[in-house]
């Protein structure tokens, strides 16, 4: 089995391999996963978002938190990054992520309430965090990448990845998991870990940890997993996403057609729907 550890978030992100977050891109379009593919050679270059930095430090905090100084500094550049203040900053630390003083006091409490929480505490408590890896899929022979936030044996020889999201409504993310495409990736992180691990799937766990980023609510924390038929039905999706896309890479690299990857590839119908047809009955 070919796994490659990588050393850092830097050749992490740089590693041209598939990763969840295509798989999840996918799930929505061909046309949404090539947008934004590490595959694509005119992919436009990442925005630097405040969700994206807030959701780097409150995963550094809680998962690597010798690594704060190292990788953040706080300052105050106003109510905005879009400012000249922003961008004074961050010349003088070109190497740093900054941060204002309400995004680390944030990021801060929302740790603090995990900490506090006896079962999300128990389940990051012992983990191994942030360890990207790369495999190549036997089936295809496209390299796949991951990084969990936390993986760590449990009884019985079997083993758990956790995942820490945050969210502004956390009961529509239980009602309903694909819109947001959880599924897919627990399904493909159970897959890199089983064989980075050379274990059954079937002794590998997975829940999310979910906390609110209400402020005020930052108490609101709840562990979820998916239930076996959605795990299973997960898994038969990514495995045919991942078929379907080495498919696709495969025709154009020979190929260069932009039509592989198009949003509307063929001619489409469009149609009333039935209740518009049937109004004036």
């Amino acid at each position: 089995m070919d796994i490659r550890l990588l050393n850092n978030d830097d050749a992490y992100f740089a590693y041209k391999a598939l990763s969840a977050s295509q798989i999840k891109a996918y799930d929505h379009s061909t046309y949404a996963f090539w947008k934004g593919s590490c595959f694509n050679p005119d992919k436009a270059e990442d925005k630097e978002t405040d969700a994206l930095i807030f959701g780097k430090l409150t995963h550094c905090l809680l998962l690597e938190p010798e690594e704060v100084e190292n990788r953040f500094v706080v300052q105050d550049f106003g109510k905005t990054r879009r400012n000249k203040e922003y961008d004074k900053v961050k010349t003088l630390f070109p190497n740093k992520i900054i941060v204002s003083p309400a995004e680390m006091d944030k990021a801060q409490k929302m740790v603090a309430e995990i900490r506090k929480h006896k079962l999300a505490n128990l389940i990051f408590d012992g983990g191994k965090c942030e360890v990207p890896f790369v495999w190549t899929d036997e089936e295809t022979g496209l390299d796949c990448k991951m990084k969990a936030d936390a993986i760590k044996k449990i009884a019985g020889g079997r083993v758990l990845i956790v995942d820490y999201k945050t969210s502004s409504d956390i009961s529509s993310v239980l009602r309903w998991p694909e819109k947001l495409g959880y599924p897919l990736q627990e399904a493909f992180y159970r897959m890199g870990v089983a064989k980075k691990l050379n274990m059954p799937l079937e002794q590998i766990d997975f829940v999310f940890v979910l906390q609110s980023n209400i402020d005020g609510e930052e108490d609101v924390i709840c562990v979820a997993g998916c239930d076996y038929d959605t795990q299973t039905t997960a898994a038969d999706i990514v495995r045919h996403h991942i078929n379907a896309i080495s498919t696709r890479l495969t025709a154009w690299n020979e190929t260069h057609d932009a039509e592989i990857f198009a949003a509307y590839p063929a001619k489409e119908t469009m149609r009333y729907s039935n209740w518009y047809l049937q109004r004036g009955e």
